[in-house]
This record gives C-alpha cells, sequence and structure tokens, in this order.
C-alpha cells in the first residue's frame, strides 16, 4: 500500500510538473511578442488545398476570417459515407507554435446535431506543402465551445494540415475558427511578385502594387478594386456596374502564386471565396485606371489614392 501510494504521489506530481512546464513554454513564447493567430487570414495564413466546402457560403476560408458568424461545411458525402476532410494551410514565414484550437461555438449544431467536428489533428511541415509531415496534436473539438490545447514542445511550422477525422454523428461536419498561435522563427519567407494576371474564379484579375497600396480590374462586369496591402495581404473594395454595386474582399497571396481569400457584399456579408492563379501572361481587356474612371471616379481622386 505505501509504494502504491508513493507511486500515485509522484506521478501526480509529474503531470501537475507537467503543466507548468507547458504553462511555462508558452508563457515565455508570449512574453517575447504579442500572442498572434498566426491561422489569420489578415495575418498572411492561405489555404493551398482542401477536400471540399458544401457551397460558397461555408467556405474552408471562413476558418480563418476570425469572425464566428461564417463557418466552414464539408461538402456533401459520397456513397461510401464519411471520409476525412483535411486542409492544407501555408503561413506568412516559419513560426515557432506553442498552442492551437478548433472553435465550434456559433454553427448550426441546434438545427442538426452531432455536425460539430470532434477529432481534429495537426500535423506541420517547414519542407513543403507537400512532404515533410509531422503529427503534433490531436484535439478532441467540443460542441457548442472553443477547445484549445498548449502543446508540450513548442514545433517550427511553415505549413499546416488539419485534419478531421470525426464528428458527433451527422452526415456533414462544420467548424467555425481554426486557430495556431506562435512566434516569427528565423527570418520572414520574401513575398512573390503580386503584380499581374491571374486567372480567377470570376474570370481574369490584374493587381498593381505601388508600396503599400494596390489597384487593379478584373473582366467580369468591367470591375475595378482598389486598397492597402504588404505583399502579401490585400485588402481591397471592389466596385461594378458603373459603381452601382460594391464592397469588400481580402485575398492573400501564397509563395507559389496562389491567390485566395473571401469576398463580401457592401454591407459586410460573406458573399464566398475568390481564389486564383498567377498567370505568365499579363494582357488582359482591362486597365486599372479606365476601370476607376467607368465606375465613377474622377481623374484628381485617383492620383492621391
Amino acid at each position: 500500500m505505501l509504494l502504491k501510494g508513493m507511486f500515485r504521489f509522484l506521478l501526480l506530481c509529474n503531470i501537475a510538473l507537467l503543466g507548468v512546464w507547458k504553462t511555462a513554454a508558452a508563457s515565455e513564447l508570449i512574453a517575447e511578442g504579442e500572442e498572434k493567430n498566426v491561422l489569420l487570414m489578415k495575418n498572411g495564413a492561405v489555404v493551398l488545398a482542401h477536400t471540399g466546402q458544401y457551397e460558397r457560403k461555408f467556405p474552408v476560408n471562413a476558418m480563418l476570417d476570425g469572425d464566428l458568424r461564417y463557418y466552414w461545411a464539408s461538402s456533401p458525402q459520397g456513397p461510401k459515407g464519411k471520409r476525412p476532410q483535411s486542409f492544407v494551410i501555408e503561413l506568412q514565414q516559419r513560426y515557432k507554435l506553442y498552442k492551437l484550437a478548433v472553435d465550434n461555438r456559433e454553427m448550426d449544431e441546434e438545427q442538426f446535431p452531432g455536425i460539430s467536428a470532434r477529432e481534429v489533428r495537426f500535423s506541420v511541415s517547414v519542407e513543403s506543402a507537400k512532404s515533410g509531415w509531422k503529427p503534433v496534436a490531436t484535439l478532441e473539438a467540443s460542441q457548442f465551445s472553443r477547445k484549445e490545447e498548449v502543446l508540450v514542445e513548442p514545433v517550427e511550422a511553415r505549413w499546416l494540415k488539419v485534419e478531421v477525422l470525426s464528428n458527433y454523428g451527422f452526415r456533414l461536419t462544420e467548424i467555425n475558427e481554426l486557430e495556431a498561435y506562435g512566434k516569427p522563427a528565423g527570418q520572414a519567407a520574401p513575398f512573390v511578385d503580386p503584380n499581374g494576371v491571374y486567372q480567377t474564379n470570376y474570370g481574369l484579375l490584374k493587381l498593381e502594387v505601388d508600396g503599400d497600396k494596390v489597384t487593379g480590374c478584373y473582366e467580369m462586369d468591367k470591375g475595378y478594386v482598389h486598397g492597402a496591402t504588404n505583399g502579401r495581404v490585400f485588402d481591397v473594395e471592389w466596385i461594378e456596374h458603373k459603381g452601382k454595386e460594391r464592397g469588400k474582399a481580402l485575398l492573400v497571396l501564397s509563395s507559389s502564386g496562389f491567390l485566395n481569400g473571401l469576398w463580401y457584399d457592401d454591407k459586410g456579408v460573406l458573399e464566398g471565396p475568390w481564389f486564383g492563379t498567377k498567370l505568365r501572361q499579363n494582357s488582359i481587356e482591362c486597365e486599372p485606371l479606365s476601370a476607376a474612371m467607368g465606375v465613377g471616379f474622377r481623374a484628381d481622386t485617383l492620383v492621391n489614392q
């Protein structure tokens, strides 16, 4: 009995020390820089690949927007039943990650019981978006709440693979937000040249960057875009139909020239994903200045944009 009691005491002490160590490791990283969710699009995270989404109003990108009003829903399952859902996400640069989280707070769980993601596995790579994967944690996400896990030991990552292994029983799966917290590891990765033409799900789009400003045009509906950028993240306004329709878009450019993000209407309501690949060609049947004039901008206004 004495030996059993001593063993139990030592086990509890080790568990307590492990919890203290994990908290200390996370606190040390936070102390070195403000806590930052590096999986937000506005912080440079971009989805490179995924297994599917239900429709454009429930896109994968909604898990990286920081807005609980919007969320991802899986695509309808095939005849063979449920299959694991997965997403590959590129971070703005290499980070040393110490905490991961899955948020299921605001979804359709009440209407469709069991739709919340349950087992969610995170893997990291510093090699490429297709290889070098190392599993680091499997979270059991909760219904109607947010679940986070502090890693026993911080890990370096440039790419994350997130796999949804199960849910709580419904035929579809949903997630509000994915989160990862860390600090930069090493030098910042150089951005690719954003200037050029992109083949997108809404036709050809041309972007021209000057410092921290971006202007552009797209052939569909003779549209015009303008806004701010750091060379990777583009926070823009889109305007079309001679200025009668407008809204916002947040787009992120990957290291391979893949542009991916979300667009919103004039009231800030999510309309869906906007994505495309940079082309080698620069020919397009629009030009930013002419497009701006076409939607109602005056020449003197454009000079000061």
